[in-house]
């Protein structure tokens, strides 16, 4: 017989549930009955490993699971809008107290003499000289009661465990409509478990062995969907579109070349060899070129665009602010400008006709190449011949902005992607997994090293006196404060207050204030007399993070450093370090956390960005990294991009080899296939399904 439920039903006509409820299940992002079922426990509670009363000293700070018999119950307000129920409860050892905050309504559930499990941690509490135990999982137990292993979810105010698996329990009713997409020889081949039935089993484990197999098979999908569309992008560019094949850039590069005031690295010249002979293919290119802070990606990109321009196309270059925009341009047209390249720059704070000019420029092809933010992918730019584009910092962007400044021309256009973001390895993979990729993995010859510190905040003043001894030397200096986009307001505050205190620390020296709030013009306005060394000292917001180039800056302060990613302080510990003089980090906080501690002692031990960006992998997960509400980034329902590696390699494996088979999964066995894809990535393939 057909269930009611279907895998699109609407939470709110579960039952038990109704429209308030589902608001509330809308925010852990389950909106439909399929959305639950892939809302997977966070860890799990063994119910048949029960503690003792006796223990909990010995147990403090840790999570355990208690059983007995409730004696009284007592509620208390301490102050407004908090309330703390306790129980004292009786197992089979002794008395112990149990703690439930702001669930005063639990009194009318929890009677005296009910036989009761509790889980959660223990803590002492001072003021009544006990151990006690902060409840956050309970069941009241019946006759009927046996002994398993519970899930635990993540929760929302209003969630409670104990609904949450109620709920649950009546989605699993659905399972037999949930049909395997994956093809039985590829389930087969990989030794890949039914899906209806890992799913279940991942919600209530029936055996370890049962729930490893489980949780191998629901991993394998997370990166299987990704590789997927990965496989089908990567295969699109290399056999089902022609593209330009470019001329070598030849007397325009060497003329380039000649300008500059020191030697290409060798990871410069094997990394352009790279990009030029993709340029030279009859294939559109598809590269990602990664580098550490101060690499010398700049001179990556200038040698596609002379390439480009050399063969009588144009270029476009998007950054993802208008202050790296800026610096891209300010860099690269002085020097392509003298080579007779004309180079233009476009972003939000042109004047509608100053606009109007620069789209009759590029589409009467009076400009070869085109600098700019998003708005270059504005509907009204059109190019005249268009067959180069550049974007930075890719991580910013989305997908689809990718596809929209692609299509800006009728020739399928090469793509040169720019990261100074040290991507690991795996998370190359899957966010970047149909690209190609070169790494530049050796900075220029004389780079003085950059010395990092870790200063508690007590040892402050000796920070600033060491930056003044620099300032009296003539160099520059950094301070930053970290912005939260929640806090924005706030944070923005602290660094205004802190800034006027600044002024006062260091009344001899000019100071500048740079945050996101300023307009374009100022923003650009500060940075260029910073650049002319009529600022001595920054004080900024992480818009410095990317692209600020000021040789003669040598010293950076962080405040409040613990509240940085290990990435993002890499990143703007990158902006010192420019020049040939020695260059120094100051990493101001209490670091109290231990992820904390972690990023600080990996920074100060070392520069190497790649081993970094491995290390905050590990200890922020992907979606920290990589800013996911722009990068396209997956949601992974299971997946953990450190500890899963080897699965990952075995997904990306068989998708690559399942798309080598079958170009557009037109086949039949694939229709299922491509429909879960579809719905996974939210419509990101259609353009290369239905094309």
């Amino acid at each position: 017989m057909r269930t009611m439920l279907a895998l699109d039903t609407d939470i709110q006509y579960l039952k038990g549930v109704g429209p308030l409820l589902a608001k509330k299940f809308q925010k852990i992002g389950a909106r439909q009955v399929r959305d639950l079922l892939y809302y997977f426990p966070r860890r799990y509670v063994d119910r048949t490993k029960i503690g003792r009363s006796t223990d909990m000293a010995q147990s403090a700070g840790q999570r355990i699971l208690l059983r007995g018999w409730i004696l009284a119950v007592k509620v208390s307000q301490p102050r407004p809008h908090f309330s703390v129920l306790q129980a004292d409860i009786r197992d089979a050892y002794g008395t112990f107290r149990a703690v439930w905050f702001n669930q005063k309504f639990l009194a009318k559930i929890l009677r005296p003499e009910a036989e009761i499990l509790v889980a959660g941690k223990v803590v002492y509490n001072t003021y009544a000289h006990l151990y006690q135990l902060d409840v956050d999982d309970y069941e009241l137990l019946t006759a009927a009661y046996r002994p398993a292993i519970v899930p635990l979810y993540d929760l929302t105010e209003g969630l409670t465990q104990k609904k949450l698996r109620q709920t649950m329990r009546q989605v699993l009713t659905v399972l037999p409509e949930l049909s395997d997409p994956l093809p039985p020889e590829l389930r087969q081949k990989y030794g890949l478990a039914d899906l209806a039935l890992s799913v279940r089993e991942l919600h209530f484990p029936t055996a370890r062995e049962a729930w490893r197999r489980a949780r191998q098979r629901l991993v394998f999908d997370d990166f299987f969907y990704v590789e997927l569309g990965a496989a089908l992008r990567y295969q699109r560019g290399r056999t089902g579109l022609t593209g330009i094949s470019f001329q070598p850039a030849g007397k325009l590069l060497d003329a380039y070349y000649a300008t500059l005031p020191y030697p290409l690295t060798g990871a410069q010249q094997r990394v352009i060899a790279e990009v030029l002979q993709d340029m030279a293919a009859t294939r559109p290119m598809n590269r990602l070129v990664q580098g550490d802070v101060g690499s010398g990606k700049t001179d990556v990109a200038v040698a596609a665009l002379l390439c480009a321009v050399q063969s009588g196309y144009q270029a476009a270059l998007m950054a993802p602010t208008e202050v790296l925009a800026a610096q891209h341009f300010a860099k690269i047209a002085a020097r392509l400008e003298k080579l007779g390249v004309r180079v233009t720059a476009l972003w939000g704070r042109h004047t509608p006709s100053e606009k109007k000019e620069i789209y009759r420029q590029l589409a009467a092809g009076e400009c070869a190449i085109v600098i700019g933010t998003q708005a270059v992918i504005q509907e009204k730019v059109v190019f005249l011949r268009l067959g180069l584009v550049i974007i930075d910092e890719q991580h910013r962007f989305g997908v689809i902005q990718r596809q929209l400044l692609q299509a800006k021309s009728a020739a399928n256009v090469d793509l040169l992607v720019l990261t100074a973001t040290p991507i690991p390895r795996t998370l190359a993979l899957t966010v970047y997994g149909d690209l190609d990729k070169s790494i530049i993995d050796e900075l220029p010859p004389g780079r003085a090293p950059i010395k990092t510190s870790h200063v508690l905040p007590r040892d402050r003043a000796q920070a600033h006196e060491f930056l003044r001894r620099h300032l009296r030397q003539g160099e520059q200096a950094y301070i930053v404060y970290p912005l939260v986009e929640e806090s924005e307001k706030i944070d923005l505050k602290a660094a205004t207050e802190s800034y006027a205190q600044l002024l006062k620390i260091f009344p001899e020296y000019q100071l500048g204030l740079l945050h996101g709030r300023l307009k374009n013009s100022e923003k650009e306005a500060i940075m260029r007399r910073f650049r002319s060394g009529e600022i001595n000292i920054l004080v900024s917001t992480t818009v410095i993070e990317v692209g600020v180039d000021v040789p003669n800056a040598t010293v950076m302060l962080i405040e409040n450093a613990g509240r940085f990613g290990l990435a993002q302080l890499h990143q703007l510990r990158g902006r010192v370090g420019r020049g040939q003089k020695e260059s120094f980090c100051f990493l101001i906080t209490e670091a109290k956390s231990e992820d904390s501690q972690k990023r600080i002692k990996a920074l100060v031990s070392s520069t190497d960005g790649f081993k970094l960006a491995e290390i905050d992998l590990a200890i922020r997960g992907p979606g920290d990294f990589t800013g996911v509400a722009q990068s396209g980034f997956p949601d992974f329902s299971l997946a953990d991009l450190v500890k899963d590696e080897p699965l990952l390699q075995t997904a990306r494996t068989a998708a690559f080899a399942l798309v080598e088979r079958d170009l557009r999964l037109t086949r039949p066995e694939h229709q299922a296939l491509r429909a879960e894809l579809r719905r996974r990535s939210r419509g990101l393939v259609d353009y290369i399904l239905l094309n």
